[in-house]
């Protein structure tokens, strides 16, 4: 019996990843498809569909069209009804083996994805993570296009996704070790805004220090931008400013033999929580579900590591 579409999801597919990376060539690698297989499999929908979708443009990849652009946002609702319909059938299987998708915020990631990875193959060993570490707008297109089930981040930067917290975190400044500033135990906003501030290059995190400041009434210092997490904080150690941080390294040796310090806010800044975003819409699978625990138990284990490490500044002293 017909359903009376004549296409496939795996047509659909070919369609939304061939739009997305503007090249038959690489869809067919991302896809483990043959190029020839992708060509043929859009040029069907295209005439199934009645319209042109892509244009083809020899040596420089592939285009939308009109059409293209105004079904591609179709196409992927579609595939992601799709993912979600296979989620709920895992949901209800109750299996926790497979491969699940899964993003963290790159600032993030070293401080609890080592931790998070390991006690997964120890707890759900037919689990396979597969792992996206990258910017806050990166992961956010991630969840949208269904790229990610879920992504680690922090409340300020998960959008319009469904946002599970897992631990509030309050933000601390980082600084050069021996910098005057740090040896008074805690500081003030408007202390620090005598120097720049060095942060993530990230459009998201910079506008996180914009009210940071706001809130306490004093202006944004100038901005020096990272590439990195570690050039952050050699940038700091080296005496170029200063920089705000929610994560609690257990090193203050940077790579090139640079020291920082960490230190208290005074003032009570507000806090952030750090936890798991997913689209609102999308049930979660078993896969899902048994990392969120996991995450929970690494985010536990290292609240607490932050802890000690708190207690040992407060005796050390600067």
């Amino acid at each position: 019996m017909s359903d009376g579409l004549g296409f496939s999801l795996a047509q659909l597919r070919y369609f939304v990843v061939s739009a997305e990376l503007g090249n038959i060539s690489e869809a067919a690698e991302k896809l483990c498809a043959s190029q020839s297989t992708v060509s043929s499999a859009v040029m069907r929908l295209e005439r199934q569909l009645g319209v042109q979708l892509l244009l083809r443009h020899h040596a420089r990849g592939v285009t939308l069209t009109p059409n293209g652009r105004h079904l591609l946002r179709d196409a992927r609702a579609l595939l992601g009804q799709a993912r979600n319909l296979k989620a709920q059938g895992d949901a209800l299987a109750g299996d926790a083996a497979g491969q699940l998708d899964v993003g963290f915020l790159s600032s993030i990631a070293p401080f609890l994805l080592p931790s998070a990875y390991r006690m997964a193959q120890e707890r759900f060993p037919e689990l396979r993570l597969n792992v996206r570490e990258e910017s806050a707008d990166r992961l956010s297109a991630s969840l949208r296009d269904g790229r990610c089930e879920l992504v680690v981040t922090y409340d300020f930067l998960a959008g319009d996704a469904r946002f599970l917290p897992l631990a509030d975190l309050p933000v601390h400044a980082l600084l050069a070790d021996g910098d005057p500033l740090g040896g008074t135990g805690s500081i003030g906003l408007d202390e620090l805004a005598t120097r720049p501030l060095v942060t993530l290059d990230s459009p998201d995190i910079i506008r996180q220090g914009e009210k940071l400041f706001a809130d306490a009434g004093v202006p944004l210092p100038r901005v020096i931008r990272a590439a990195s997490l570690e050039t952050m904080r050699g940038l700091v150690a080296a005496g170029s400013g200063f920089a705000l941080m929610y994560q609690r390294a257990a090193s203050m040796a940077t790579l090139d033999g640079g020291k920082v310090r960490a230190v208290e806010i005074a003032g009570d800044p507000p806090r952030s929580s750090l936890g798991a975003a997913m689209m609102p819409d999308l049930a979660m699978s078993s896969r899902g579900t048994a990392f969120l625990d996991v995450l929970r138990s690494a985010v536990s284990i290292r609240s607490r590591h932050a802890q000690r490490l708190d207690r040992t500044l407060t005796r050390t002293g600067p």
